[in-house]
């Protein structure tokens, strides 16, 4: 099964976030999978998602492991904005989809393992509080997009965690005036 699309949205009514993940079987057929993402869950998923991004660059460009943190920026940047551009973040998710391997209900999340290794994409397996779980293979394309769904469902939940790249400065959300 090939990733075919990833949706997230923030839901007030659960104060969770809804990951929806479509795969296209080699048939054409669309299995999707849902599954809630806690605030405790983004807690540990960001900075694993962060180390990963970052050693990604350790294992793939040793002679520029010290500036690892800008690579990380300034890849993110590219890579959102080349999603943006061939229409990524706007096309809507399909309905089509056959098959719902663990159900319409969504898993409750509870573990992110990450498994990363140079030149292949970084894998995560989600595993859900009951040990069911599914894994996905983040191109670094795909992962700098996924960061970017998340930092904007996070900004939505209002959790105040403040999810940000390295290289990036962390600013604060709301202003002050200065007397």
């Amino acid at each position: 099964m090939d990733l075919h699309q990833i949706q997230i949205n923030y839901q007030l009514n659960e104060d969770r976030i809804l990951f929806r993940a479509s795969f296209r079987g080699k048939d054409g057929s669309i299995q999707e999978i849902r599954a809630w993402i806690t605030r405790r869950l983004f807690q540990g998923l960001w900075p694993g998602i962060i180390d990963s991004l970052k050693t990604q660059v350790k294992l793939e460009k040793p002679q520029a492991a010290h500036a690892s943190a800008e690579i990380v920026s300034m890849e993110h940047t590219a890579n959102v904005t080349a999603m943006q551009d061939s229409g990524g973040f706007t096309n809507k998710f399909e309905a089509q989809v056959q098959e719902f391997p663990y159900g319409k209900v969504p898993l409750l999340i509870t573990t992110a393992n990450f498994s990363i290794t140079a030149n292949k994409p970084v894998c995560i397996h989600f595993v859900s509080d009951q040990g069911k779980g599914f894994e996905i293979a983040f191109t670094p394309r795909l992962l700098h997009g996924f960061c970017k769904l998340l930092m904007e469902a996070e900004a939505k939940a209002k959790w105040n965690l403040n999810p940000v790249l390295p290289g990036e400065a962390l600013l604060p959300r709301t202003s002050a005036v200065l007397n």
